[in-house]
């Protein structure tokens, strides 16, 4: 059921991993039931039902695990992004394992996929100020741009002063666009408009007019959510109690808040959206010579 509204864009993000893969129990990913297709299947659903085309951030064990699934959503006309390969904490890494466990996950979606993978979202959102150094890697490796930065101040991520805008970076080995992730500013504080738990926890209303405050702003959000958010019957998981509340909220919301989202604005592909913006720039910057 397509829109008939032309009205401003939004892009639309996945973060592709299984329920499981945000436990630190080593023991239970070797064991847990593989359920990713469950949420991933009722996802491509709604989204061929509206006519979207999104960007799926792939984890890298969850492709080798789900090689047809991968393929699935590159079939459907998706874009293919990476979001790593284990589901670490950057800023627990080396800059090493960082660049040779982030090549190994681009390297298999371009397998898969036979189309280079440029675009990048870290796990857990965990690009912060102490670990930016990633975005050179980043650059190094070809990715074009990357959606991992969070303009919030939160226990596990944030850099809450970054500038919440498209922006280009320059690192010592390249260029890379930062897309941050959403936000809006109240009461001098920067607040997460933009999926996941926030999307479960939030009435619907606010999360609408917070989509209408950014496009009266002319801005585009953001929007991200995971497969397992649409698996409400998932296992329990073991997690540190913060952990647990955010992950388990309102599971059951997701799928009729999300088929109301659709419903109410437009969605494209971060990258055609980066696309648009690029070339919106390049035409000002014509009428400005």
């Amino acid at each position: 059921m397509a829109k008939v509204s032309q009205r401003q864009q939004h892009a639309f993000t996945v973060d592709v991993e299984d329920w499981y893969h945000g436990t630190t129990d080593e023991d239970m990913k070797v064991c847990a039931e593989r359920r990713l297709h469950y949420g991933l299947g009722t996802l491509l659903e709604l989204l061929a039902e509206f006519e979207v085309k999104g960007t799926f951030f792939w984890l890298g064990q969850a492709a080798l695990d789900n090689p047809h699934l991968v393929k699935q959503v590159a079939e459907a006309g998706h874009e293919i992004g990476c979001h790593g390969l284990l589901h670490e904490f950057i800023y627990n890494m080396s800059p090493q394992k960082f660049r040779s466990d982030t090549q190994r996950a681009q390297n298999i979606l371009a397998d898969l996929t036979g189309k280079s993978v440029v675009a990048y979202r870290a796990p857990y959102f965990s690009i912060v100020r102490k670990s930016l150094w990633a975005l050179d890697i980043l650059a190094e490796l070809g990715f074009r741009y990357d959606s991992s930065i969070f303009p919030v101040k939160n226990w596990r991520y944030g850099i809450p002063d970054f500038e919440p805008q498209l922006q280009q970076i320059h690192t010592s080995t390249g260029s890379i666009y930062e897309i941050p992730l959403s936000v809006r500013q109240i009461i001098g504080q920067n607040i997460p408009i933009s999926g996941g738990a926030y999307f479960r926890l939030y009435p619907y209303i606010l999360t609408k007019n917070n989509f209408l405050a950014a496009e009266r702003e002319g801005k585009n959000v953001v929007f991200y959510t995971h497969p397992w958010e649409l698996d409400p019957d998932h296992p329990p998981l073991s997690l540190h109690w913060k952990e647990r509340l955010t992950h388990n909220i309102n599971l059951h919301s997701t799928k009729t808040k999300l088929r109301r989202l659709l419903q109410d604005f437009c969605f494209t592909s971060l990258g055609k959206l980066l696309e648009n913006q690029v070339l919106k720039e390049d035409k000002m910057s014509e009428l400005v010579v």
